[in-house]
């Protein structure tokens, strides 16, 4: 018997089931990773941190705009470019949140014309990350959490920030661009 013939019945004989096994679980487990998906850009308008007083600031903006996430992939995630574009704000860190829904809102969330505020407290089940921001340079950025599976899945995904370290004074925004969403089997 030559030596390949012996590598191919071992495979075949025990180490063939033991491997399927082994590929069976991996992929049970959300590890196998899917090829990154390109999204659009994101601007995100900054409300002044002294009026939005440590609250999470949600824009009625569909980021996601019926792009809906397949039931068999898990725990996507955001890559991207973040860019502060600043005026006269010091803007160093920025919460990321993001509902699916700007409906049937909790009590702690007011609804206003353009904008939803809610009480940051209350919004620790939708934070999806951090943005570390830099007046110049861009940075890189990854975004995840339940929150953004939930909304990667509805298809619909309505970006908030909150101040976290620094000042962001109105009319200062926050480009997110060379976004690419990515999940798992």
């Amino acid at each position: 018997m030559t030596r390949r013939e012996d590598a191919g019945r071992r495979m075949g004989g025990r180490l063939g089931p033991a491997l399927i096994g082994a590929a069976l679980a991996v992929t049970s487990c959300g590890v196998i990773p899917t090829p990154p998906v390109a999204l659009p850009d994101v601007t995100l308008d900054l409300p002044a941190s002294a009026a939005a007083q440590g609250r999470v600031v949600y824009l009625r903006q569909d980021a996601f705009a019926g792009a809906s996430l397949p039931s068999a992939l898990q725990r996507p995630s955001l890559t991207g470019t973040a860019t502060y574009r600043a005026n006269g704000g010091t803007l160093r860190q920025g919460g990321v949140y993001v509902r699916s829904s700007l409906d049937n809102l909790p009590p702690t969330c007011t609804s206003l014309v353009v904008v939803v505020v809610c009480e940051a407290a209350g919004e620790a089940a939708q934070a999806v990350g951090t943005l570390a921001l830099d007046l110049e340079a861009s940075t890189r950025f990854t975004l995840s959490g339940p929150a953004l599976d939930a909304a990667a899945r509805a298809g619909k995904g309505y970006f908030g920030v909150r101040a976290v370290e620094g000042e962001s004074l109105a009319g200062e925004q926050v480009r997110l661009t060379d976004l690419q969403a990515r999940a798992r089997f």
